[in-house]
């Protein structure tokens, strides 16, 4: 019985003066957070590195000491900071990595030892350039400095794991590589993250649908990333071309083409009146023109052919809202009228037409959610701006405009037209009246002397 007591005491003391071991993996210039175990009441922490002799590089105590020691040198003096149960290590450098022992007392009894492993890891790309062509070598490599059993894979930017799942990663840079790689170590079911940005030339990733209207102007965002590219590589690119294909047709059009033999951009689509600005400042490949044409609808495409053979392209769908009024803009009050707000073919998915009408109008407040608006009989309180937004959720995409005059049925001017009409109609009259009357009049002056002339007396003859 004795000695199962003396056992157990054993082992009482054993675990109260061991801790959880921890393994940090971290990369030069990181910082490593080292978490004291839990702290009896009358504690003294103190911390010690472990490469050759043991120095004692802080320590800490339940009366308030939190003391970094001068002695231990400027590697940790100017990286360490500490509070009462954690050690930080800010800025890691090469003589930061080992093992640093973290020793806990009760008073003047052992408490508690708990050993943090720290592990460098290095995170490399082969021949480190700020950013990749597409189709050029692309090749990764971690690697972590430990004898440790452990585990090291990649995973892109897209979230899935990179294949073969290890720690150097080799392939034909494309799109799909720009962004955010990590290295994940795992060791003892415990991973860690290392995020690695690979930058590969490509076209911004915005939507690939583009709304305007006929109100706004034409703007289609082709734009490089990253942006400093153009200036640099330029010698790398072979052609550049702009095509776009309209709404109604499958016949694809050259608007723009540029070829690096000769250095020049061609226009080769006049009619679009597109314009561009130059391309080799800040890799802006957008077209634009001043206002938005229903022609306009349709693909634009600009593709980037580089000298390695890699197509680099990016289409973008333009769709132009129009409203459209059935039979005009300007009526007669208690007219039919039709109102139609379309892009001129189906609309992307979540995406709704809503009307705005005028705030005179009686339909102001009604909601409008459809393409096709019918008012079978207009008021002049339906005067004014009417508009059409193209929405998505509470986002408003695009809008258009058009100007209703509705007229009452006799306006003033009316009246006044009618009235002048008939005041002209009285005086064609009296005109036509007169001008008969004196014509009458003229007649019998000529009768009257055609009747004089047809018995004229013989000359010199005399009555005997």
């Amino acid at each position: 019985m004795k000695n199962l007591l003396q056992f157990f005491l054993c082992l009482i003391i054993v675990l109260k003066t061991s801790g959880a071991d921890e393994v940090i993996y971290r990369r030069v210039g990181e910082r490593a957070v080292l978490n004291s175990p839990v702290l009896p009441h009358q504690y003294y922490v103190s911390w010690f590195f472990e490469r050759g002799p043991e120095i004692e590089i802080a320590d800490v105590s339940y009366f308030g000491r939190k003391h970094v020691n001068p002695d231990s040198g400027e590697i940790w003096t100017s990286r360490l900071s500490i509070s009462t149960n954690n050690l930080i290590i800010n800025n890691m450098q090469e003589e930061n990595f080992g093992t640093i022992v973290c020793k806990v007392k009760d008073g003047t009894n052992l408490y508690a030892t708990v050993k943090f492993y720290l592990i460098k890891v290095m995170v490399s790309m082969e021949e480190q350039r700020p950013f990749l062509i597409p189709g050029h070598r692309l090749s990764l490599n971690c690697n972590a400095e430990t004898k440790r059993r452990h585990s090291v894979y990649w995973i892109k930017p897209a979230g899935n794991k990179a294949s073969p799942i290890q720690g150097s990663v080799t392939k034909k840079a494309e799109s799909q590589d720009n962004g955010k790689w990590k290295c994940v170590v795992k060791d003892n079911g415990k991973e860690s993250e290392f995020e690695f940005f690979v930058s590969v030339v490509d076209f911004s990733s915005a939507s690939k649908y583009v709304y305007t209207s006929t109100n706004l102007p034409l703007s289609i965002p082709f734009w490089i990333t990253p942006k400093e590219f153009v200036q640099k590589i330029l010698s790398n690119v072979e052609t550049i071309e702009w095509l776009f294909t309209p709404k109604t047709s499958s016949t694809q059009q050259t608007i723009f083409s540029f070829s690096s033999k000769n250095g020049q951009l061609k226009q080769e689509d006049t009619a679009s009146e597109l314009s561009y600005k130059n391309f080799t400042d800040g890799g802006n490949f957008s077209l634009h023109r001043n206002l938005a044409r229903v022609e306009d609808r349709g693909t634009y495409n600009c593709s980037i052919t580089f000298t390695n053979g890699y197509v680099l392209s990016r289409s973008l769908v333009v769709d132009v809202l129009e409203i459209t009024p059935s039979p005009g803009t300007e009526l007669i009050s208690g007219h039919h009228l039709n109102l139609s707000c379309s892009t001129g073919g189906p609309l992307e998915t979540g995406v709704t037409v809503k009307w705005v009408p005028p705030d005179t109008s009686s339909l102001a407040k009604a909601d409008f959610l459809s393409g096709h608006l019918i008012i079978t009989r207009v008021g002049t309180e339906d005067s004014g701006k009417w508009r059409c937004d193209l929405r998505r959720n509470t986002t408003t995409l695009t809008s258009a405009v058009i100007t209703l005059k509705i007229d009452p049925i006799l306006t003033v001017w009316m009246i006044v037209t009618i009235c002048a009409a008939g005041i002209i109609l009285i005086l064609l009259l009296i005109l036509a009246f007169i001008l008969f009357r004196r014509r009458q009049r003229k007649m019998r002056q000529l009768r009257h002397r055609l009747c004089k002339c047809k018995n004229p007396k013989p000359k010199g003859f005399y009555k005997a």
